[in-house]
C-alpha cells in the first residue's frame, strides 16, 4: 500500500476514533443527566414555591446539559464531518486520476500488440486501486452517517431528560 492510501486509512481511523470519543462522551452525559433527574424526581414536596424551585433546578440542569452537549459533542461531530468530507474529496480526486490512468493504459494497449499484456497488467493494478479507493470512500461515508445518527439520537434523548 502506498503512502497516500496509508495516510487516508489513518485519516479514516482518526475520524472513527474522534467519533467514538464524541458518542462516548454523549452517552456519559445522558447517563449523568438520567441519574440527576432520578434524584430530582425523588424529591417529594408540597409547597408551591418549593416545587417551583425544584422545577427551575431541573430546567437549569437541562440547559446546562444542552449547552455542554453542543460544545463538547456536537462540535466534535461537526469536526469529524469536515475531516471526513475532506478525506472523501481527496480520495475522490485520486480515484478520478486512477480511472484516467486505466483509460490511458487501455488505449496504450490497443496501439500495438507489442507490450499490450504489460498495459493490461498495469490497468489491472489500477483497477484494484480504484476498488480500494471506492471502499475507503464508502467506509468514510459510513463513519460520517453513523456519527451523525448517533449524535442526533443522543441529543434527542438528552434533550428530554428533565422535561
Amino acid at each position: 500500500m502506498g503512502n497516500f492510501k496509508e495516510q487516508n486509512r489513518q485519516g479514516i481511523e482518526s475520524i472513527r476514533e474522534n467519533s467514538g470519543n464524541a458518542t462516548e462522551l454523549g452517552n456519559e452525559m445522558r447517563e449523568q443527566a438520567n441519574e440527576i433527574n432520578q434524584l430530582i424526581e425523588s424529591i417529594n414536596l408540597q409547597d408551591d414555591e418549593d416545587i417551583q424551585g425544584v422545577e427551575d433546578t431541573a430546567d437549569g440542569y437541562q440547559n446546562s446539559f444542552d449547552n455542554a452537549f453542543t460544545e463538547q459533542v456536537e462540535s466534535v461531530g461537526e469536526q469529524v464531518e469536515e475531516e471526513g468530507e475532506q478525506l472523501k474529496e481527496e480520495m475522490g480526486a485520486e480515484l478520478e486520476n486512477v480511472n484516467a490512468g486505466m483509460q490511458a493504459l487501455e488505449q496504450a494497449g490497443g496501439v500495438s500488440e507489442i507490450g499490450s499484456d504489460v498495459a493490461e497488467s498495469g490497468r489491472s493494478k489500477l483497477e484494484q486501486s480504484a476498488d480500494e479507493y471506492n471502499g475507503m470512500i464508502e467506509d468514510t461515508q459510513g463513519v460520517l452517517d453513523d456519527t451523525k445518527q448517533q449524535i442526533s439520537d443522543l441529543k434527542s434523548d438528552l434533550g428530554s431528560v428533565f422535561r
